[in-house]
């Protein structure tokens, strides 16, 4: 049996709001497994010899211009090669490069991916599991309040922004809906059950097929 075939990846899709990265931070307890969301975007920049600051600016969101944004890359060097100071990169190819690095990391060991289309990235991984976490609005209205110290009006407008950001970053690299339930092994309403029992069910299934 192979890496890849003995290895299983959980990916999270969420809402903002919803519970989702807590809910990955859970899994990654329960199973042992390192988990990827901030995490991956200095990984990528390791192995590519991107800045990290670049993913992070570009980080889930989509491109908007014609020919896509461009980047320049710091020096480094890659094997025998070095990418000189200057070099320019499209958001289409920080993409890939992000891809690869996600397909890399996900053949040699289980781990947790929040966001980033992993779950369409990783689609052809045999053990795979991608679940999409959603919640009512008072619900993430609390959580973000809460958790960033926030008035309600500006926890809506974070909501609203994030959740478009995200869904359009998903549905342009993807050519999907995000979101939409066919994309996912199971989407889960955090606010009806509260996330610990989120993450009963997601460890259930998965160790019911894996």
């Amino acid at each position: 049996m192979t890496d890849m075939e003995h290895n299983f990846v959980i990916t999270i899709g969420r809402q903002i709001g919803s519970g989702g990265l807590e809910t990955a931070r859970l899994l990654s307890e329960e199973f042992g497994i390192k988990m990827y969301d901030k995490e991956l975007l200095y990984e990528v920049s390791r192995e590519s010899g991107i800045c990290p600051e670049l993913f992070e600016k570009r980080d889930e969101k989509a491109t908007r211009s014609k020919f896509g944004s461009f980047f320049g890359l710091r020096s480094s060097v890659q094997g025998n090669e070095i990418i000189p100071s200057g070099s320019i990169i499209s958001d289409e190819e920080l993409f890939k490069v992000q891809s690869t690095v996600m397909q890399k990391i996900a053949s040699k060991e289980s781990c947790v991916f929040v966001g980033r289309c992993a779950d369409y990235i990783l689609r052809d991984h045999p053990r795979c599991y991608s679940f999409f976490i959603s919640a009512g609005i008072n619900f993430r209205v609390q959580r973000i309040m809460k958790g960033k110290g926030i008035g309600e009006a500006e926890a809506l407008r974070f909501i609203e922004q994030g959740d478009k950001k995200r869904a359009s970053y998903y549905n342009y690299y993807t050519f999907k809906q995000w979101g939409d339930s066919s994309s996912y092994d199971m989407c889960i309403d955090s606010s009806k059950i509260g996330v610990d029992k989120v993450v009963e069910i997601i460890k259930y299934y998965i160790n019911s097929i894996r």
